[in-house]
């Protein structure tokens, strides 16, 4: 089994095409434009100090952070060395013989399934739905499914799935006996997050599991740090068997407090995004060979109507894009975009410009 294709490749790129990795400008990775913010520097310079002894391996520090931030009790709480992580310990606990996995989607939930063993069945979203779940999803739940992944809002498309359909899901997986991961890795970069985020859910649902990710947010995916919240504590007591001790270094414990104690940060991240978003998908949809699919967050997915390798092309021009031909039910003339900075943003606007001008 080959290994997934991710974006922030730029190591490898630079290799591969002889390229200084410092003119490359970094399109394929949907991190925060923002970076790291001058506290969760800070924390990491003072790691230096303890990074002489053992993390606390039960993590208690770092659980009550995550606790207080997420208005969920600590013993709900299962740590992970980024959501990876997460994703491949809750696999290897529950141990599923099949599972319902959207497409495209997160290729993680997959090689997680594959690495055990396990059967992948795929609810394919449609270009003319627009990439959204629809309800015709609970006709594919049932006695052999074990678990149901959705990643929300979708990577790569972007979309975002309602509550109503989420509950649906749960009930009609409840029935059947399966788990419901729900991937908000992305969730906080919009304003409306409690429109979307299910955590009110989990003391009604047994079977609800949330993976979060908070590498992007915070811009520190060289850190690694997610978790996984959930009510059931049999599954939890299978996840904590299934993890590595001390699988939390002293660096990625002192950045998650720190950053999970700036708000202001987040409130701000949360405006730039919104109106970067609305820029760069404004300046996107007006190029007649793309086909643009409305953004909710950081990242934004497009379609080349014309014949051309676009990744390529903007590599030319030391622009990295992810190109969606490795997700299941896209192919190559899918592209997706981070969100960056207005002057960034820019660049690669110009770079398509110039691109799309001659074909």
């Amino acid at each position: 089994m080959s290994k997934a294709i991710h974006g922030g490749n730029i190591e490898e790129l630079s290799r591969i095409y002889n390229i200084d990795k410092s003119k490359l400008l970094d399109f394929s990775a949907n991190i925060n434009p923002l970076g790291i913010s001058s506290k969760v520097k800070e924390s990491l310079i003072e790691a230096i100090k303890e990074a002489k002894v053992y993390p606390d391996i039960k993590y208690h520090n770092l659980k009550s952070v995550i606790s207080e931030f997420e208005d969920v009790s600590l013993e709900n709480i299962a740590l992970g060395n980024g959501a990876a992580e997460s994703i491949f310990n809750l696999v290897r606990a529950v141990k599923p013989r099949k599972v319902l996995i959207p497409a495209p989607t997160f290729s993680e939930y997959e090689e997680a399934v594959l690495s055990i063993g396990g059967e992948v069945k795929y609810y394919f979203l449609k270009e003319d739905n627009d990439f959204n779940i629809k309800e015709d999803i609970l006709d594919y739940i049932n006695k052999d499914i074990d678990i149901v992944f959705i990643c929300n809002p979708n990577n790569p498309t972007g979309k975002l799935t309602g509550k109503d359909i989420i509950v649906r899901i749960l009930e009609k997986a409840k029935i059947n006996n399966a788990f419901v991961v729900i991937d908000e890795s992305f969730l906080d970069f919009i304003k409306d997050y409690n429109e979307y985020s299910v955590k009110e859910f989990l003391s009604k649902y047994n079977n609800l599991v949330i993976i979060k990710s908070l590498t992007k947010i915070f811009a520190i995916p060289g850190i690694r740090i997610g978790y996984t919240l959930t009510k059931n504590k049999d599954l939890l007591e299978e996840i904590n068997k299934v993890t590595s001790p001390w699988n939390i270094n002293i660096f990625a414990e002192k950045a998650t407090i720190a950053a999970l104690n700036e708000k202001e940060y987040i409130s701000k991240t949360v405006e730039y995004i919104e109106e970067e978003k609305d820029y760069l998908y404004s300046k996107l949809k007006s190029f007649e060979g793309l086909k643009v699919f409305k953004p909710s967050v950081n990242y934004i997915m497009f379609k080349a109507l014309v014949d051309i390798d676009l990744k390529g092309e903007l590599l030319k021009k030391n622009i990295v894009v992810r190109s969606c031909s490795s997700y299941i039910g896209l192919d190559k003339s899918y592209y997706r975009i981070a969100v960056r900075t207005r002057e960034e943003n820019e660049r690669i606007i110009n770079g398509l410009n110039c691109i799309l001008s001659i074909h």
